[in-house]
């Protein structure tokens, strides 16, 4: 039987090479093996009509893919769009001409070039085939050689049986074939725009799917982008978002709950929380504790999941057992009760069966249950009788008018100011025309308050102004209480809006990055404080703005990475680095010259494509151009950040691009800049940072080559602060784990991450003497060393903390700000004056050292 098979491979083989090869002789293969120590060869260079075979000879999963990481879109079709198995491999036939960086998608540190050159004109001629078989009619193109396409055709077909033939005959012989072939499909996709022309059904069908594919998390992502600002109380937006909570339960379970936000009448929290006690009510408390953790105290995200608690457990007593459901809420602690009543009460009034309620007694069930759950069931009445018994508006106020109990009756008006902001589609005048319906003045009032509120809370369209509008309606008292009220909702849910007519600048910065930096920075907020400036203001009063609320310590905290933002909007409007530069200073840590790089060098890569990094060589250009050395450190600083921008996040592509500039020295500035945007935004919701893991605090500078680690253990130390919370001691025993060589840095940038957390001299120089002795001058210099670059022409700052240091620091500290006014200007005379401005001649003199 071996002796047949093989006669018969034999027999094909010598058939498949007497074939003309001609047609062939340009069509080779090229293959290119993925192991654990990257690509083999690195670098490809082939003509149009080669053929490449990405095997992987590893035993982990490989995806070869152009650059740039993550979106390939260099080369698009030069992506498997799903990574390649162990044994498997991936044909691709490059065709357009040029040189192609590429790189693993799942290891984006190991990359190569692939450089594809044509063919000359008769060569294509000879060996291009027809798009497509002409009919009979058809005539063959002129550029046709009809015999070489014929015997290029019958050597293709003969090459795939042999191929597939000597498959079998391998796994007859026990011989190890080649790998089988992975076949490419193009990921989906789903827009806003194809989701919400969907009809409901199809919609519950398609997000599925998309979630299968991109994560749960991507797809309720993509339901807030396609509904952002419409009511959710019923229909398909809220079971999309009911939908969308059940699919995060069941990727990730109670880690997941984070996830859902209040949108669409709390739709993914009911989802999520219907899943989790789909059976039992075991898992009430795991629920609860993952609720409080949304939060502070029972209000805003946290009182919202709680609510959807209740509809999980109605839906468990499949909402027939109105009494255990409330049961159940009964357990929770006293303060969240309500919530979760209120949840139960929703449910009910969503799918109990139609002879629950009763028509002839508009109150039931809430005037047969305890006082304590007055106020939940008056909330829900007002849906029962619009939706199961089509009362009118004002035959409903009538109803909760009406009712002898003063909770239900506020809770009943409370619901109809919901309802009123749902129906008038958030516009003020038709909210507040239907809440003058209710003839009650007090009442009244109180609709219009909850309507307004409710305006705010589903973030309707123009939400901002028509919230304001309907409170104006009210008295001046009732309208100062109804603004108070929609304030703290913002506040609550994080709601961000536009200065208002009139409103003081520094007031409005204070608030908005209050309610930033209470919400951990969620859904892009720091950026859309930014949006709302750059309309407003030019960017220089932006920044004047920011540095005079720097006493607040919201904005003192995280202005850095608003001046970000504001900078890339700038340089956006004049599409010119230096008119740019112009406008920028040193406010908040020198983000704006951070920003506008990361938008120029964002623009060149689009221009570019892989030469990218020849721009680096050149942009910030030479030192002797600046007036303030300190101005062209930034840049190189900043270049550090853009390349960690337009490279998504890789650390190693951006390093890669750092390591393209001149000198060791100028290299470790832009060094630093990428090391600082993994390390700070490694908790940010915006840009998180990729390369931090959870169980790996030293990560990734525990994988990278010698030249990075003094500049990325320096960086990491703010990464401990962040995951310690600013614990300052716990800091300072992972900077101890840090290999010897490279803990001064870390404990360099405990010194320096005080001015970040407190502009508190005592607080700064007590957390530096809490260090060990041997690093103590080592946190002081990072002190004066962020002033410094913080407070640039300041040299009282600095002064003042260095008065507070241990004697025996005096002379550590104030060589620093020599250093530091070196870095302000590069004039010597203008060094020394700054020094000078010391009362003490000793000092002057230490400050002196460099000038």
């Amino acid at each position: 039987m071996r002796t047949l098979t093989f006669i018969i491979a034999l027999t094909l083989l010598i058939i498949t090479y007497i074939l003309p090869q001609k047609a062939g002789a340009h069509s080779e293969t090229q293959v290119i093996e993925m192991t654990a120590d990257g690509f083999e060869p690195s670098e490809i260079t082939v003509d149009e009509n080669t053929t490449l075979n990405f095997v992987n000879r590893d035993g982990v999963d490989h995806w070869p893919a152009s650059d740039i990481h993550p979106t390939h879109y260099l080369y698009p079709e030069f992506d498997p769009k799903k990574p390649i198995a162990p044994g498997d491999f991936w044909i691709f036939k490059p065709k357009k001409i040029g040189a192609w960086k590429f790189h693993d998608h799942l290891f984006p540190h190991e990359r190569g070039v692939l450089t594809v050159t044509g063919e000359s004109s008769e060569t294509k001629m000879e060996t291009s085939l027809p798009e497509a078989v002409p009919t009979k009619s058809a005539s063959v193109p002129a550029t046709t050689n009809p015999k070489n396409s014929f015997w290029q055709a019958v050597q293709s077909f003969f090459e795939k049986v042999l191929y597939y033939f000597v498959q079998g005959i391998g796994r007859v012989l026990g011989i190890s074939p080649e790998p089988v072939s992975t076949t490419t499909e193009a990921l989906p996709t789903l827009t806003s725009e194809k989701f919400k022309s969907l009809s409901p059904a199809d919609q519950i069908t398609e997000l599925k799917s998309f979630a299968s594919q991109s994560g749960a998390e991507t797809a309720w992502k993509l339901v807030r982008e396609t509904y952002k600002g419409v009511g959710g109380t019923s229909g398909g937006v809220h079971d999309a978002a009911h939908l969308s909570g059940q699919l995060l339960y069941e990727e990730q379970g109670f880690s997941a709950l984070a996830a859902c936000t209040p949108d669409f009448a709390f739709g993914c929290f009911h989802g999520f929380l219907d899943t989790a006690f789909s059976k039992d009510l075991e898992k009430l408390s795991d629920a609860e504790s993952a609720c409080g953790k949304l939060g502070s105290g029972v209000s805003g995200p946290v009182a919202s999941c709680i609510h959807g608690i209740g509809h999980g457990v109605a839906s468990l007593y499949q909402t027939s057992e109105l009494q255990k459901a409330l049961g159940a809420c009964d357990g929770l602690i006293e303060a969240a009760r309500t919530y979760c009543y209120d949840g139960v009460f929703m449910e009910f009034e969503r799918n109990a069966a139609p002879t629950f309620y009763k028509s002839e007694s508009p109150l039931f069930p809430c005037d047969t249950l305890a006082e304590k759950y007055m106020f939940a069931c008056g909330r829900n009445q007002p849906q029962v009788l619009l939706r199961r018994f089509n009362k009118s508006f004002a035959e409903v106020a009538k109803i909760c008018l009406m009712a002898k109990n003063t909770d239900f009756k506020a809770a009943c008006v409370d619901a109809l100011g919901f309802l009123a902001a749902s129906t008038g589609g958030g516009i003020a005048e038709k909210v507040v025309a239907l809440c003058q319906q209710i003839t009650d003045q007090v009442y009244q009032a109180k609709c219009v308050r909850a309507a307004a509120g409710e305006i705010v809370f589903q973030e309707m369209p123009n939400w901002y102004v028509s919230s304001y509008q309907v409170c104006g309606s009210l008295s001046e008292a009732a309208s100062r209480d109804c603004r108070g009220y929609i304030e703290q909702l913002m506040s609550e849910y994080g709601r961000l809006r536009p200065r208002t007519q009139g409103e003081d600048p520094d007031s409005y910065i204070a608030s908005q990055m209050r309610i930033c930096t209470r919400h951990g920075g969620r859904d892009d907020c720091y950026q859309k404080i930014a949006g709302f400036m750059s309309v407003e203001f030019d960017m220089r009063t932006s920044l004047e703005i920011l540095k005079n609320n720097e006493g607040v310590p919201e904005v003192y905290a995280r202005c850095h990475e608003v001046t970000h933002y504001l900078a890339r909007s700038e340089y956006e409007k004049s599409k010119s680095v230096p008119q740019a530069y112009a406008q920028c200073d040193s406010t908040c840590h020198g983000g704006c010259y951070h920003g506008v790089l990361e938008a120029y060098m964002k623009e060149k890569q689009t221009d570019l494509g892989s030469d990218v990094e020849s721009e680096f060589t050149k942009i910030c250009g030479n030192i002797k151009d600046y007036e303030k050395p300190l101005v062209f450190y930034e840049c190189l600083h900043g270049l550090g950040h853009a390349a960690m921008y337009i490279t998504d996040m890789e650390v190693p592509l951006a390093l890669t691009l750092c390591d393209s500039i001149a000198t060791v020295e100028l290299r470790e500035r832009c060094y630093s800049g990428a090391f600082m945007e993994n390390s700070s935004s490694s908790t940010s919701t915006d840009h998180p940072g990729k390369y931090v893991r959870a169980d790996d605090p030293m990560y990734p500078c525990n994988t990278l080559s010698e030249k990075y680690l003094s500049l990325c253990y320096r960086y990491q130390s703010s990464h401990f602060s962040l995951i310690t919370r600013q614990d300052w001691k716990a800091v300072a025993n992972l900077c101890l784990q840090v290999p010897p060589n490279f803990r001064h840095d870390c404990f360099r940038t405990i010194g320096t991450n005080q001015v970040g957390f407190t502009q508190d001299y005592q607080i700064m120089k007590r957390n530096c003497y809490e260090m060990p002795p041997e690093f103590q001058e080592t946190c002081v210099a990072g002190v004066i060393g962020s002033l410094a670059y913080r407070f640039v022409g300041d040299i009282s700052k600095m002064t003042a903390f260095c008065q507070l240091v241990n004697p025996g620091h005096y002379k550590g500290c104030y060589f620093q700000i020599g250093s530091a006014v070196v870095d302000w200007s590069s004039d010597t005379q203008t060094q020394k004056r700054y020094c000078e401005a010391i009362s003490a001649p000793q000092y002057v003199d230490w400050c002196k050292h460099l000038s």
